[in-house]
């Protein structure tokens, strides 16, 4: 910064000894230009206040690309460290039937329990279908009231005479706003048209109810159409214990784990395994050494120095010896050097599971020491990993930089705020440039007029009275 605005007082120097050759050149030979000498003036009277404007604002918003840098390499990091929170990357477990493709399937949420259960599948949950006799086409129904009710829901048409085709009354059961489930269509067959009415949802308590008023054709109720399917609900045995369910997915039946049936599983008699997943808890520690190390090549950019063999030469990162980069760059290694002390009073460190820091600050992993140390009953990884273990405690450290109103915010914001001022100030100086323009605009040509008349008043006299090569038409008279 002080080598710019050296140098840009330099230049300015120099345009200013140009400016002192016109004046005298205008004074001795000719008329002055007075825009050309104005302009020259009133940029070197500027250049040292402008150049430091401009390297105020430079120095600023990089500061501010730098702290934006740090503020997204961080929240990478508290990413990677979010499945630690609530202990989902330590209690994740797969989920496998012993027979594949047999239509049994189940996935374990975070409270399940490492276990087998025995599954037998007698019937699918099924959704109710009825279908009426057959009506000529484009015959007309009737008129009057047609109610359908479905799992406790219900809605009410009226069906009006010149709207009243079968085709009108399936449009008018589809588009009913307070329609509980139920979808129409048309059947052309060999005797004419069915309706075909269908529940969306399936179970026992979802069966379909149709009441048609005495005014319409009476082969629109319920009562006279023909179940095509019955509804139903699934019906299993688990560990041999009757387990019935409207859906065919079926939810808390055992602790925190979901079993979908499929037509497949029917009639079948098949094991669910639930076992911890040790792999996505690899891959999730995994992700927090990355994470973390994308940090450490973030801060190390920013706060780096590469000597040269000159000043000019030399390159310093935007955040070197910024007193923001020096507490986080302290912070959350300690953290992670530190380890966590467990329930049992022994310390556990990332060492004891293959994670050790290298030289440059970042995280390495031993492939072998750390697959080894996946084990569902392994302390170290419950305690380093676990509630209270280093995620917690580096989110911890970072939450008070990055949260509204934290310490990178506030700096940011001062940031921002001498923008502003330097953008105030750089009005301020485009203003006091104008004046000066003005001003000597006003001065210079009042000299240039001056000096056009006495070079004129010169010019008469030397042919009065003569010059250095003249004798001048008075001497010439006088002879």
């Amino acid at each position: 910064m002080a080598s710019t605005i050296t140098n840009t007082t330099a230049s300015a120097n120099s345009v200013l000894s140009d400016a002192a050759q016109s004046i005298i050149s205008g004074a001795t030979n000719s008329a002055l230009d007075v825009n050309q000498l104005v302009k020259a003036l009133v940029n070197a009277k500027m250049a040292g206040p402008s150049a430091a404007l401009a390297a105020r604002q430079t120095a600023s918003n990089t500061t501010l690309s730098a702290f934006g840098t740090l503020k997204s390499s961080l929240a990478s990091l508290q990413t990677a460290l979010e499945p630690f929170k609530d202990g989902a990357a330590l209690q994740r477990f797969t989920v496998t039937a012993s027979e594949k493709d047999k239509g049994l399937s189940a996935v374990a949420g975070k409270s399940a329990v490492a276990g087998s259960y025995t599954v037998e599948v007698d019937h699918l949950a099924t959704a109710h279908k009825l279908a009426s006799d057959g009506f000529d086409t484009g015959a007309t129904l009737g008129t009057g009231a047609l109610d359908i009710s479905m799992g406790g829901k219900s809605m009410h048409l009226t069906i009006a005479a010149g709207s009243n085709t079968l085709s009108d009354i399936a449009a008018a059961i589809n588009r009913a706003a307070d329609n509980p489930g139920v979808t129409a269509s048309i059947v052309n067959g060999t005797d004419g048209q069915h309706l075909v009415l269908s529940s969306t949802k399936t179970g026992a308590a979802n069966a379909i109810e149709v009441s048609a008023d005495a005014g319409l054709d009476a082969r629109l109720g319920s009562a006279q159409m023909r179940e095509v399917v019955p509804a139903g609900d699934a019906e299993l045995h688990i560990d041999g214990t009757r387990v019935t369910s409207a859906s065919n997915t079926l939810e808390g039946v055992v602790s925190d784990l979901t079993i979908k049936l499929e037509s497949a599983s029917v009639g079948t008699k098949q094991t669910l395994t639930i076992a911890p997943d040790m792999t996505a808890t690899g891959t999730a520690i995994r992700d927090f050494v990355k994470a973390y190390n994308s940090y450490v090549d973030a801060m190390s950019g920013l706060t780096s120095f590469t000597a040269g063999t000159d000043s000019s030469s030399s390159h310093s990162g935007a955040l070197l010896g910024d007193s923001v980069a020096r507490m986080l760059s302290e912070a959350l290694p300690a953290v992670i050097a530190n380890g966590v002390k467990g329930g049992d009073g022994v310390r556990h460190s990332l060492g004891e599971i293959g994670i050790k820091l290298d030289k440059t600050g970042k995280l390495e992993i031993d492939d072998k020491t750390f697959d080894k140390a996946l084990q569902p009953d392994n302390r170290a990884i419950a305690t380093l990993f676990g509630s209270g273990g280093i995620p917690a405690k580096l989110d911890a450290a970072i939450k008070p930089y990055v949260q509204s109103s934290g310490i990178i915010e506030r700096r940011t914001d001062a940031l921002n705020k001498e923008l502003n001022d330097i953008k105030q100030q750089s009005t301020t100086l485009e203003a006091r440039a104008a004046l000066l323009t003005t001003k000597f605009n006003r001065q210079f040509t009042a000299l240039n007029t001056l000096m056009t008349t006495m070079n004129n008043n010169a010019q008469y006299l030397t042919q009065l009275f003569g010059g250095a090569n003249s004798a001048g038409a008075l001497a010439t008279n006088h002879k």
